[in-house]
Parts: C-alpha cells; structure tokens; sequence
C-alpha cells in the first residue's frame, strides 16, 4: 500500500491543452482551496477512489472532504478519502 504524501482539500485544474493539476491546500472557502502547499502539475492518470466527494468550483473541482492525494507504484496520481474523513459522516 502506498503511504500517503499529502492530505487536505484539493482542487483539480485542466489547462489548455487539457492537462491536469491537482493542487492540496488546508482548508476551504467560498469553493477556492486555500493555502496550497503541494501541487501535481501535468498529471497523466488520475484515479479519485470511490467515496471522495468533488463539486464544481469557480476555477475547477474541489473535493468536499479531507482527502489524501498519493503517487502509487503505477505512476498515477490517486486521491482517496481519509478514515477521518469517514468517521466524521459516519457520527456526524
């Protein structure tokens, strides 16, 4: 299993030519991801694992959630939900 590189919020952007960035920041406000410290620039296999939740925002999508967003052995950029994540719908 591959150990997790980065965890907060994310937003996905596509360029011009249709290339992906995915960019993680601490928290979110007003649909814009805040305080970016880790970003994938020209990402070219992104899997979002079942559960994370993604809405439209005003310059790409943005998870709803804390997710953990990892390169695995095959290369590809994998955003999944947290168990915290999980717990907090589960109790909350």
């Amino acid at each position: 299993m591959a150990i997790p590189t980065d965890r907060g919020h994310v937003i996905l952007t596509k360029d011009a030519a249709g290339a992906t960035t995915v960019m993680v920041g601490t928290s979110l406000t007003d649909g814009a991801v805040q305080n970016v410290y880790a970003s994938h620039v020209g990402v070219g296999n992104l899997k979002v694992h079942p559960g994370v939740r993604l809405a439209a925002g005003k310059h790409g999508q943005h998870s709803l959630d804390v997710v953990e967003v990892f390169v695995g052995s095959d290369d590809s950029v994998h955003i999944r939900r947290t168990e915290a994540s999980d717990d907090l719908r589960a109790n909350g």
